[in-house]
């Protein structure tokens, strides 16, 4: 609210209420994660720009054939942090070798891409190349960022994928669990 005064009247101007946190120039995460598929693509190279990609409320998955190694950008709100990078995701053999084959590689890959990429590994089949940012308003600019960096990932990493040449995973690590839930299903 604010006091305007002309021709010596004085009048009471209401402002207008702010703006929602989902104004004009923000986008929804489909959207968000859309923008971000065809900015790596106008981005890429030819021979990189073939991508698959899908995507759920939360993150969207880009891969080259095998869905189980794929590149990331995961919006967690709960931490307000972006996650970008490669996910090895195939099986132990399969994220052994991506990751002991990364690992030579380490000291170059932070040289290209930056000291704030890690290499980790979370579980016995499940392991990353990443980076995190903090999550800002999904819009424009920060489409052009993060969209950036995947772009400069995939451009740096997908060479040494193919160059380590490790073979497909196993889909199913451990023995089939699921005799022992089914006699607890009612009848």
């Amino acid at each position: 609210m604010r006091a305007s005064h002309s021709d010596h009247t004085s009048s009471l101007v209401i402002d207008p209420p702010p703006m929602s946190n989902r104004n004009q120039s923000s986008l929804n995460r489909r959207e968000f994660f859309a923008a971000i598929v065809a900015e790596v693509r106008k981005a890429l190279p030819a021979e990189l720009a073939g991508f698959r990609h899908r995507a759920n409320a939360m993150l969207l998955k880009l891969d080259y054939g095998n869905e189980r190694i794929h590149y990331e950008v995961w919006t967690d709100g709960a931490r307000g942090r972006v996650e970008i990078g490669l996910h090895f995701e195939d099986g132990p053999a399969s994220t052994l070798a991506y990751l002991a084959f990364f690992d030579t590689r380490i000291v170059e890959i932070k040289h290209a891409l930056g000291s704030e990429i890690e290499l980790e590994r979370w579980t016995a089949s499940w392991g990353h190349l990443f980076e995190s940012v903090p999550l800002e308003r999904l819009d424009r600019p920060f489409v052009k960022h993060v969209s950036g960096r995947l772009a400069t990932q995939i451009a740096t990493l997908q060479p040494l994928v193919a160059e380590a040449a490790v073979p497909a995973g196993q889909r199913h690590d451990a023995p089939d669990t699921g005799r022992q839930w089914r006699r607890y299903r009612k009848r």
